[in-house]
């Protein structure tokens, strides 16, 4: 396996409609209110890290101020969404080009339509295109060819497989990031010259090779 550009991982916190334990029929997340990011070089290694308060336009409910300890408080005095976003590509650019970077995120189903909804709602072009490497697939492919257990594969438990301690409390947008670095770099360079897959008789029968350009 090899890498020709930077990577991105992200992790966003953002607002929800759920208020208590119980989850409400469809769960809505309208702002973001933390973003963490990691950049990682194409050599594997991790280069510099980004985390921001994001000021929502509506209230963190008491679920995800006891899920992410991020209170209304702490973020009033925060700057909205485009001024962030100004500082989060400025700092991605001062790594290198920044259209030749990519995204990555466990779980993009949820980071890139929050990424594009909330640059709609301030009527700002998405600067973001191209695909969104999911780590959390990256994990499940790699929990099956190591004959591990795939089943509800979160991020905890990805870095428990792979001796991976998180540097602070999880739901944290930094926390998460640096983790989700760490589960990519690992599984990277455990595959980084391929993996043969077993056949029945224990002889290898495939062989599996990916190339993130």
């Amino acid at each position: 396996m090899k890498l020709k550009n930077n990577i991105v991982v992200i992790d966003l916190e953002a607002t929800s409609n759920q208020i208590n334990e119980v989850k409400p029929l469809k769960q809505v997340h309208n702002f973001i209110i933390e973003i963490g990011a990691v950049l990682v070089s194409p050599q594997l290694e991790i280069v510099s890290t980004f985390e921001h308060l994001v000021r929502p336009e509506e209230e963190i409910t008491p679920f995800i101020e006891k899920l992410t300890g991020i209170s209304n408080a702490m973020v009033k005095d925060m700057p909205l969404w485009p001024v962030v976003s100004e500082k989060f590509i400025k700092w991605i650019t001062s790594y290198g080009s920044f259209s030749k970077a990519r995204l990555a995120a466990w779980y993009n189903y949820f980071d890139m339509p929050l990424l594009k909804s909330v640059y709609e709602h301030y009527n700002t072009p998405c600067p973001f295109y191209g695909y969104m490497i999911d780590i959390k697939s990256l994990a499940f492919m790699w929990a099956s060819l190591k004959g591990l257990s795939s089943k509800e594969l979160t991020v905890d438990e990805a870095a428990r497989k792979m001796g991976i301690t998180p540097d602070g409390k999880y739901h944290r947008a930094l926390t998460d990031a640096k983790t989700e670095a760490e589960i990519f770099i690992y599984i990277m360079k455990d595959l980084r010259d391929g993996h043969y897959i077993p056949n029945n008789d224990g002889k290898p029968y495939k062989y599996l090779q990916i190339k993130l350009e």
